[in-house]
Formats: C-alpha cells, structure tokens, sequence
C-alpha cells in the first residue's frame, strides 16, 4: 500500500500544482483579510444576523447560507477568520469538483489544467473573502454538474440521488440554481442516447432526493414565505422609473456581456500562452462532448439573464460568481491534447503569478485604503455602545435592531451576543419583533431617515436618540469618520 508521500510523488507535476494552489487558498486567502480587516465584510454579518435563529426562510435568500454563518459562529466562538477560511474551502472545493468532472473527459494532467482555470477569474481571488450566498455555489454548482455528468453517463442509482442531494443544498442556498438545472435538461435534449435517460427513473430518482433535502424550506415558502419574498425580489428587479430606455432595457445586459467576455479572455489569453497554439474544432468524439456540456453549462444561463435584461428588469454582475466553472473545460476541449513538458510550465508559471498579483493587490488596496466595511471598529464600538445601554437602562443587551450590517456587528461582535434583528426584513421583524417590543434594545442606523422608518416600523417614534462618531482606518490609510444613530427602545416587560 502506496504512502501518501508515494502517492503525491507519483502524479502528474499539474495535479501537484492544484493541490498547492487549493492549499494556498485556504492559508494565505484566509490569513491576508484575517490581518487586514477589522470587521467582517457586510454579507458575511447579514448571514451571520439572519443566520443566528436557525429559521427555514428568509425574506431575501434561502436558508442555507445563514444556516453556515450561524453554526459558524457559534462553532468558533464568533471569530473572524473561519469566514475568511469557509469562503477558500469553498474555492478549493469547487476547484477539486473541477478536477473530477474533467476526469470523466479528460486525462489527468488536462483536468488540472481544467481545474486551475478558473484560478484567472476574478470570482474565484479577489472577491472571496466575502463569504455570502455565491461564495457556497463555487462549489455545489460544480458538484451538481460533476453528479449529472456521472448519472448521464453511467446511470447509476447513487448517481442520481447525489445529483438530487447536489441539487437541493443548491436550491437552498440561492433560487438562482434554477438555470443550471435548465442547462442539464437543455443538455439532456441534445443527443438522442441522452434524452431516452428522461424516460427512465433516474431523473425522476434524483428529482425525488431534491424535493426531500429542500421539503422543509418548501413547506416554509407554501406557507407565508413566498409571499413574504415577493416584496424583496420585486425590488431587487425593479429598474428605477426614471431611468431611460436603454438604459432600462440594454445598460445591464451590455454590462453582463462585457463582463462575461472579460472573464472568457484572461484565461484564454493564458492558454494562448503557455500552448502557443491556436484553439481548434475538437475531433474526438469525448472532446466534442466537453466543449458542449461546458458552453450548454454556461451559456443557457446567460443567455436566460440576457432576457431577463432585455425585457425590462434589472439584473446584476454579482449573478455571474458561478457561472463560469466549465470554463476550463471548454478551453481544455478546444485547445490541442498534447501538453509538452514547457507548456505546463508555462501555464503554472501563469498561475502562478496571477495568484500573487490578485493576493498582493487585494493586501495593498487595504492597507492603504481605509473602507467602513473592512476597517470599522467593530469590536470597541458594539463593546461600548452594550456598555452605554446597560447603563441607561439596567439591563444588559439582548437585542438590537437595524440595517443588515450594524445588526450582524452587533451579533458577533458585542458581548453577549446579542440578537440582530435587520428592520428591512420581515422574515426577521417577524422572529424577533416580538421580543424586541418585550424586552427592549438597540436601534442602531447609519441614515437619519433610516432611524425614522424603523421607530415608526415598531411604534416608537419618540424613543430616546443619540449619535456617535466612530473614526476607523486602515493600517496605511487615512482616518475617516462615520455617525452611526442610535435610539434605546424600552419594552413593555421593562415598564
């Protein structure tokens, strides 16, 4: 039985590379944000806050995420930098899922350069250490293709039930999903062998596992919470009444498009590289398949987003953070077979100094830019303001209430714990209203008509209101000031 030293000497220098490049993930892009920042990023809090009650739902996105942040923090006792780590194992993860889902095509000196393609994605370095609700798609996206891959192809019963499994927990973590599952059936549609598999019970199977992992969610949605997301995605797509036309109907497609062919072009001019061969027609039959499962995977999505554009409503760039998985393979598929000794060093060389690049440029930006969100004091300011309501009132905090940021600091940072309660969102106002109006608490914004929409919101336009200037920087940067406003809100159980 081979060592596990024999075993790394024994593969191919490219699948060292990944693994080195997974491991460097999860160290250095977990240590750089670790140092640098101060505060955890806004989406991580959001997830944290409405992530604490455990709840089936949320007004804004399905529960999966928070479920992550909650446990987390409690796990870990509400330190920083298992955010930073979750975000690289989901990073590395996804990268592995790669690596096996171009192993059902490709040798396995190809599937690593496949695997570390993505490596030249934006999405994929500079934007993680912000772990939210794509951060978790970076990996089941790629699972879920790798389980569908294997089920077409094998037709397996575990097969399928994985593909469900895959295919829930992407459900659960963003509705979004709904369009790789559209690839697969556009996929499935294509090829005489692959549409007879409709007919059998595998999809039906791993439909069947789909519907239980997401069962309880789906009872919460059939009972209030569809209606409770409405209000949310209605003003998430929405495009302002006075925005023109154009800009209303092809200012965010073009947008979408321009980043899309951004993010094709880095990689492909690193192939370009390192093969010093031009992309060709693949010959081989089991290339072909690749090239077209990896730009059915990618292009039915963009272009149901495209329409989605066109037709009025907004859409985003933030939409694009998984899309872009099968991008390896397509350009693995496209380009020539043979990789000569030079060439994948080359191509490990490119990765190489793409990862520096994206990691020094990230730790420079912030050391010498001071942003509210990476460098706000969140621990001396939640510290001080529980001090100041204990004071005022005699009784320590146990809740608090305000946008999605104060009230996940005030979650993981303040002593004790308190609970977040994000006033915009009713999923939360219906959890914890009730034992904000009993007991109290913190209301805390960073808008003045923000304070006034939430006391009118609980019914307590005249609670007791006060500001604090909090100065934050970055280790470089200039200091700058913020005015968060504050009101103590006293509760029935207190009169």
């Amino acid at each position: 039985m081979k060592t596990i030293p024999q075993t790394v000497r024994d593969m191919p220098p490219m699948v060292r590379f990944l693994g080195a490049i997974a491991l460097l993930h999860l160290v250095l892009w977990t240590l750089v944000p670790g140092v640098l920042y101060t505060v955890l990023p806004l989406d991580s809090l959001e997830a944290i806050a409405w992530g604490s009650g455990f709840s089936l739902g949320n007004a804004k996105h399905p529960p999966l995420t928070g479920w992550i942040a909650g446990l987390t923090a409690s796990a870990t006792g509400h330190a920083d930098w298992p955010f930073y780590l979750l975000s690289q194992l989901c990073v590395a993860g996804g990268m592995v899922c790669i690596y096996f889902l171009a192993r059902e095509f490709f040798g396995r000196e190809e599937s690593a350069v496949a695997a570390l393609t993505p490596e030249f994605i934006f999405y994929y370095n500079v934007t993680t250490p912000e772990f939210n609700v794509n951060m978790p798609l970076l990996l089941l996206w790629p699972a879920a293709a790798l389980c569908f891959v294997r089920s077409f192809k094998h037709d397996r019963i575990r097969d399928w039930i994985l593909l469900g499994v895959t295919s829930g927990l992407c459900v659960l973590c963003k509705y979004y999903s709904a369009l790789l599952f559209a690839a697969f059936g556009v996929f499935l549609l294509l090829a005489r062998e692959r549409r007879r598999l409709i007919l059998g019970a595998g999809p039906w199977i791993a439909a069947a596992s789909a519907c239980l992992v997401i069962l309880p969610h789906a009872m919460w949605a059939l009972t209030g919470g569809l209606e409770m997301m409405r209000g949310y995605v209605e003003k998430r797509m929405a495009t302002d009444a006075d925005t023109s036309w154009f800009e209303r109907h092809f200012l965010s497609v073009l947008i979408i498009l321009g980043t899309s062919v951004l993010v094709f072009l880095i990689p492909f001019g690193a192939f370009l590289l390192a093969k010093r061969e031009r992309p060709h027609k693949p010959t081989e039959a089991v290339r072909r398949e690749a090239a077209l499962f990896a730009a059915v995977m990618t292009g039915v999505p963009l272009l149901v987003l495209t329409a989605v554009g066109l037709s009025g409503n907004s859409i985003r760039a933030m939409w694009l953070v998984p899309l872009f998985f099968p991008l390896g393979l397509l350009l693995t598929a496209l380009f020539p077979a043979e990789w000569t000794p030079k060439q994948t060093k080359w191509f490990r060389m490119e990765t190489a100094l793409f990862f520096a690049v994206c990691l020094i440029g990230v730790a420079v930006v912030f050391t010498v830019h001071s942003d509210r969100r990476k460098h706000f004091p969140a621990r001396r300011f939640t510290a001080e303001m529980s001090r100041l309501y204990t004071e005022k009132t005699g009784r320590p905090l146990t809740v608090m209430t305000g946008n999605a940021w104060l009230a996940g600091m005030f979650r993981h940072y303040a002593p004790g714990h308190p609970q977040g309660c994000v006033w915009n969102n009713r999923a939360e106002t219906d959890r914890l209203g009730p034992m904000l109006k009993e007991r109290g608490g913190l209301a805390a914004t960073e808008k003045e008509v923000d304070m006034d929409n939430l006391l009118d919101r609980f019914g307590l336009p005249d609670a007791p209101r006060f500001t604090m200037d909090v100065e934050y920087r970055s280790i470089l940067g200039k200091k700058r000031m913020r005015t968060i406003n504050l009101a103590v809100l006293d509760g029935t159980a207190a009169k």
